[in-house]
């Protein structure tokens, strides 16, 4: 393959990531028909047009002459043969080009059970936005928490994304504070006339990482994320503003994983004893 082959062949593949060619060409600011030549094979960049693509692509020259990344790689394996700023720009590209969750932008309260202690569950304000395909959130927990507090230790400002998968709900975001640990949340919609999602979390605990059930409501229209803030902390169960449906559906979720995370015996001990040598047929 010939140099111009090779730098031809990358850079289509690089190209494949993006959006547009029109919207490289207005990024690094090189002309569309000069472009278009580089992709062909016709010519190859100068110097200058050449820095422009690598800082572009998060590349360096040897990523546009020299092997596709994206074969397997030869020889022993180290840490940077598996990963590279191709493969992330890939994976980005998934997320932006997959069609919009099933849940509208807005706010909503997650009222999770907290494992070990049946009297109280903790209450987070989610703020969900649409950015074309792509939808975040911003999950705020504890700020309204009394200084001092034993539960104000457990300060939670998480941001990520959504994605729906065979009509699961997935939240996955990254604590913006304290141990900026990540967190997932599982969902899917309850069936009845009221909407409410209703799933398992996977949350930092006092214990540490804990899984726990999670039902999640839009709040009431016309709520300030203020107002959300403030009703987020940790309730009693009897409190009178937790409303008797989402006990329920925690219950439910509860014994749900439960069910999923009970261990099964894997022991290798025979069901049934042998018998003494001296009494074997």
């Amino acid at each position: 393959m010939s140099l111009r082959e090779a730098f031809s062949a990358n850079l289509t593949r690089l190209c494949a990531s993006q959006a547009s060619i029109a919207a490289i060409c207005r990024a690094t600011q090189i002309n569309r028909q000069q472009f278009n030549r580089y992709l062909s094979g016709e010519s190859l960049p100068n110097q200058r047009n050449l820095a422009k693509i690598c800082e572009f692509f998060g590349v360096d020259e040897r990523g546009l002459f020299g092997q596709d990344e994206s074969a397997p790689p030869k020889g022993p394996l180290t840490e940077t043969s598996w990963w590279s700023h191709v493969d992330l720009r890939a994976v980005l590209k998934l997320i932006h080009s997959d069609t919009r969750p099933s849940i509208a932008a807005g706010m909503y309260f997650a009222d999770f059970a907290v494992p070990g202690d049946r009297s109280s569950i903790v209450r987070s304000a989610i703020v969900i936005r649409n950015d074309g395909n792509v939808t975040t959130f911003r999950r705020l927990t504890g700020l309204s928490e009394r200084k001092g507090s034993w539960w104000s230790q457990f300060h939670g400002d998480h941001k990520g994304i959504i994605l729906e998968r065979a009509h699961w709900l997935y939240l996955v975001g990254l604590n913006a504070r304290g141990s900026r640990e990540p967190s997932l949340i599982v969902l899917r919609w309850m069936s009845g006339s009221r909407p409410m999602l209703t799933g398992q979390a996977l949350v930092m605990g006092p214990a540490g990482p804990t899984a726990t059930a999670v039902v999640v409501n839009p709040c009431r229209p016309g709520m300030k994320l203020r107002t959300a803030v403030r009703a987020s902390h940790v309730y009693s169960t009897d409190d009178p503003h937790i409303e008797q449906l989402i006990l329920d559906a925690l219950e439910e979720q509860s014994l749900t994983l439960a069910d999923k995370t009970w261990s099964p015996d894997l022991s290798v001990r025979p069901l049934h004893p042998r018998p003494p040598p001296a009494m074997r047929q």
